[in-house]
């Protein structure tokens, strides 16, 4: 099984955003390089809470960040229907990303994610970042039967959403695990 040389962590990852210098997105909430993290072809988690209080997790198949830094989610539907309905009552949204490989992982929050239509860059997101992530699980030792039928979808199947973050946090395992990435 491949295995990362230098596995991420998250005092690491605090030190990065401390020293970040470049612009930001989501009102300083992101830097370029977390953006492109999400975007990248990785686990997309996905919770909220239902009408009870109670968790509901869902799991993404592709994020869009546009330039102000508005988090687009694609999933697919028949999959996440719980996690869609405690969304379209106004529940908070937290997404987790998480890179296999090296374990580096980013939880993204907002207090609400509004449910879109989808729209036509959304469909090649979602095949390109779900077969990045089939690949990464293959390379690092998964069958690869197992890691398509974990990423596969159909076109009709689609679904968005999207959110501001309001907070980011890194939730690679170790110590400092759930600090806030903050400047």
């Amino acid at each position: 099984m491949l295995r990362a040389e230098q596995p991420s962590s998250p005092s690491q990852e605090l030190a990065e955003r401390r020293g970040w210098t470049g612009p930001t997105l989501a009102n300083g909430v992101l830097t370029a390089e977390l953006a492109d993290f999400c975007q990248s072809g990785i686990s997309v988690i996905l919770a909220s809470r239902g009408t009870a209080g109670r968790p509901v997790v869902g799991r993404g198949l592709a994020c869009r960040i546009d330039a102000e830094g508005r988090v687009r989610v694609i999933y697919r539907e028949p999959a996440n229907a719980a996690f869609q309905r405690a969304i379209a009552t106004g529940a908070p949204i937290a997404v987790t990303f998480t890179k296999p490989y090296s374990h580096r992982s980013i939880q993204l929050k907002a207090p609400r994610a509004e449910i879109v239509r989808p729209a036509p860059p959304d469909g090649p997101a979602a095949f390109s970042q779900a077969r990045a992530f089939r690949d990464e699980l293959v390379a690092i030792g998964y069958a690869e039967s197992l890691a398509t039928g974990y990423t596969r979808f159909e076109p009709h199947e689609l679904a968005a959403l999207e959110f501001l973050p309001d907070r980011a946090f890194v939730q690679t395992p170790g110590p400092s695990a759930g600090s806030a990435l903050s400047p």
